[in-house]
């Protein structure tokens, strides 16, 4: 695995249910708020991304609840590169209360890169100063 980027959430009040319980369909959202994040952090924010013509969708996603997290806790989420070819790159995730550390969730996500015109490119042939910083990041 690569470099661990770390960011934090706060649970917020509109994120849980009547039982301060975080909903479960949050963690996906929390998943690409670390990736951002990551991904600004190394240098390569989305839009930059964008600006360069490059798109890069989700092509799955997968998360593993571990235990609940409930309202106001914070929650640390860790994102690391697992796998990255040019072509593809998978994310892991670990999700994590900041305080005492007891884990979560775990989960995945795997995305490719497009051009403009929706067609799959390799980064390593079209956008090589893009493929650099990620290549950086593992």
């Amino acid at each position: 695995m690569g470099k661990t980027y770390v960011w934090d959430h706060k649970i917020q009040y509109y994120e849980t249910d009547q039982m301060q319980i975080a909903h479960h369909s949050n963690y996906i959202r929390w998943f690409e708020e670390a990736r951002t994040a990551a991904m600004e952090e190394a240098g390569l924010g989305y839009e930059e991304m964008e600006a360069a013509g490059v798109i890069s969708p989700v092509v799955s996603v997968s998360a593993k609840y571990h235990k609940m997290s409930r309202f106001p806790e914070t929650l640390r989420i860790a994102v690391e590169i697992a796998d990255y070819n040019g072509a593809r790159m998978r994310l892991c995730y670990r999700v994590t209360e900041k305080t005492s550390g007891e884990l979560r969730c775990t989960g995945e996500s795997e995305h490719c890169y497009l051009d403009e015109s929706h067609r799959l490119i390799s980064l390593k042939r079209s956008k090589p100063e893009i493929h650099a910083i990620l290549d950086a990041m593992k």
